[in-house]
C-alpha cells in the first residue's frame, strides 16, 4: 500500500474518531484519560496529539492496530463497522462485490 494512502486511511480515522468524540462532548483530556489512565493528563494528550498533528518537521505518527482499537472503543465506536466504513471512502481499498460468471 502507498505510503500516501496509508496516511489517508489514518487520517480518516482520526477524523472520524474527533467527530465521535465531540458529538459526545467529550474532551482530548477526557479520552486521553481513558486511553492511557497510568500517565499524567499532559502526557497521554501528547500521546493522542502525536497520532494527530505532524511533530516538527515530521509527519504524525502511525497508529498501530491496537491503538486504532482503543481509541475507537473508547468513543463508542466499534473498531470492525468503523475500518468498513473508513475503506469505503478510497478507490483503492474500497471493497468491490464478486462478478458472479
Amino acid at each position: 500500500m502507498p505510503e500516501d494512502l496509508r496516511s489517508m486511511i489514518e487520517q480518516e480515522a482520526m477524523h472520524i474518531i474527533d467527530e465521535r468524540r465531540k458529538a459526545q462532548k467529550m474532551t482530548i483530556d477526557d479520552l486521553a484519560a481513558r486511553l492511557y489512565p497510568d500517565k499524567t493528563i499532559p502526557a497521554a494528550r501528547m500521546m493522542i496529539q502525536r497520532l494527530r498533528t505532524p511533530q516538527g518537521s515530521k509527519p504524525p505518527r502511525k497508529m498501530d492496530l491496537g491503538e486504532y482499537v482503543e481509541l475507537t472503543r473508547a468513543v463508542g465506536l466499534d473498531p470492525s463497522s468503523t475500518l468498513t466504513v473508513i475503506m469505503q471512502k478510497f478507490e483503492e481499498t474500497r471493497l468491490h462485490p464478486a462478478k458472479k460468471n
